[in-house]
């Protein structure tokens, strides 16, 4: 009897405590698409994100007293087509493990959370590219990677070790602040290093939204820096890299058809060890139009990315001034239930003479030496038609 209720109470110490509400949900996503560039073989493959990326989430939520609330979010990245463990992410987002892992207490006062956050950068990119977060959106296609920070897939879009706070809605009025201590990598435990250097990557993101009816706008600003230099006679430490971003959006839904545009510009920073700032701007007009219990979709995105910053870790390199791109995408999308979508997208990307960093699929085509490419220039496209599948 002793050893059964010892049992009893190690089992109950250990034990996960119930939330009240706890959801599984997801998406599937699993499209063939043709996919060729300039000085490459095209070929054709199965993929899965091409409308949105798949993915595997459980939600959590219990009821605790004064109207508070615990919430808990996993959710990982799925590639459905081939035998990758949950955390997969597909061509083009193969980097992305976690997509978010936050947990959270919220109320009349809003909601304070942490963990690996899907920040409001990302947030913002999702509100106003109706492509987000696919293999098809221009917009994405053209700040993918480390140019800008503000964005789907961007270097700010997700932050670990990171702190939140989400305000309730204020008439039509909502705000957010997030903040990393380790923004790209696992950052400072302790107190500054005496080392030269520190890796440390911190970031601090703000936005404002207003919603109204058929109207949406939004703002976003998110300064990062990257790796310090500390000096101990002085004791003082000098960022290295550092980079501003702010993006501005907006939608307004005329039921006939919804129109979107985003702004947005990041700009390197200047120090005693680095001299010389840049400014790289991107921009994007989107229309989605309902036809039945489908849509058509079409957007256009370019960026202009400025040769004078040498911050490499931060924008993309290449020599002369033509140094940008810019995308556009066709898109139908049939609605087959509440949860299932049928698409088909055409999507290509042209980059200017002196820039080898951008292509259809997040990037995944552009590189620097392949046949053609060395020099600069050319352009992508892909075909894609799949099936979307929500629960």
């Amino acid at each position: 009897m002793q050893k059964k209720l010892i049992a009893l109470a190690v089992a109950a110490a250990f034990s996960a405590p119930a939330f009240a509400d706890v959801t599984m949900y997801g998406n599937v996503d699993a499209a063939v698409a043709h996919a060729s560039a300039d000085g490459q073989k095209s070929d054709t493959i199965a993929v899965s994100g091409g409308l949105s990326a798949s993915r595997l989430g459980v939600k959590g939520a219990e009821d605790l007293s004064n109207g508070m609330k615990a919430v808990v979010v996993l959710e990982y990245g799925l590639d459905p087509q081939t035998n990758s463990t949950i955390g997969a992410s597909g061509v083009g987002n193969s980097s992305v493990v976690a997509r978010q892992q936050m947990l959270a207490l919220a109320g009349d006062f809003g909601t304070v959370a942490t963990g690996y956050l899907q920040t409001t950068a990302y947030d913002w990119a999702v509100k106003f590219d109706p492509m987000a977060d696919s293999l098809v959106s221009p917009l994405q296609n053209v700040t993918a990677g480390s140019t800008f920070l503000i964005g789907s897939a961007t270097g700010a879009a997700r932050a670990q070790r990171a702190l939140a706070y989400i305000s309730p809605n204020m008439s039509g009025v909502t705000v957010a602040v997030n903040y990393s201590t380790a923004l790209a990598g696992v950052g400072n435990l302790t107190a500054p290093s005496t080392a030269a250097v520190d890796p440390k990557t911190s970031a601090f993101l703000l936005s404002a939204n207003y919603d109204n009816g058929p109207l949406s706008v939004g703002a976003v600003y998110t300064g990062a820096t990257a790796g310090t230099t500390y000096l101990p006679a002085l004791a003082t430490e000098t960022s290295t890299l550092s980079a501003t971003d702010i993006a501005l959006g907006a939608s307004y839904d005329f039921t006939v058809v919804k129109l979107f545009a985003t702004y947005q510009t990041s700009k390197t920073g200047t120090n005693n060890i680095v001299t010389t700032a840049g400014t790289n701007k991107a921009m994007s007009v989107s229309a989605v139009a309902p036809v039945g219990p489908g849509a058509i979709a079409l957007s256009y995105a370019k960026n202009t990315i400025d040769a004078s910053s040498t911050l490499s870790s931060l924008s993309k390199v290449g020599t002369g001034t033509d140094m940008g791109a810019s995308g556009v995408t066709l898109a139908w999308l049939q609605g087959l239930s509440k949860t299932t979508t049928f698409y088909a997208a055409y999507t290509k990307t042209s980059q200017g003479a002196n820039t080898a960093s951008y292509s259809v699929i997040n990037d995944a085509l552009a590189a620097s030496t392949a046949a053609g490419w060395a020099s600069g220039g050319g352009s992508s496209s892909m075909l894609a038609v799949g099936l979307n599948k929500k629960f």
